[in-house]
């Protein structure tokens, strides 16, 4: 009987703790934002998080995350996005919000191990 009750009094705390650390792993609005935009205008050369991308020669953003100080990668975005990329590369036009929310995506990605 002692059993079932703490089971009964467990469970909710149980469930709590579970919710929590799901929502922990969610992504704000920037960075979800920051993952749209890396998914249609990055995906069809470099993976979004760790992986093959498809286009050989590309790192995953992950990857490159983690090896780009930030101020370079946000300098390189404000310049057209320029670092390490050859002639393959597209021309980039950033919005308003754009570059930060890139970053916003690119900084989940360094905090994920």
């Amino acid at each position: 009987m002692l059993i079932k009750r703490l089971f009964i009094l467990a469970t909710p705390l149980l469930i709590a703790a579970c919710v929590t650390d799901r929502n922990a792993n969610a992504l704000s609005e920037s960075a979800a934002e920051g993952r749209a935009f890396a998914q249609t205008n990055c995906a069809s050369c470099h993976a979004l998080e760790d992986g093959v991308s498809p286009n050989p020669n590309a790192p995953s953003l992950r990857r490159a995350a983690k090896r780009l100080p930030d101020w370079a990668i946000e300098a390189s975005f404000e310049r057209g996005v320029q670092i390490g990329h050859s002639m393959e590369m597209p021309a980039f036009v950033f919005e308003d919000g754009d570059i930060a929310n890139l970053l916003a995506y690119l900084e989940t990605l360094k905090e994920k191990d």
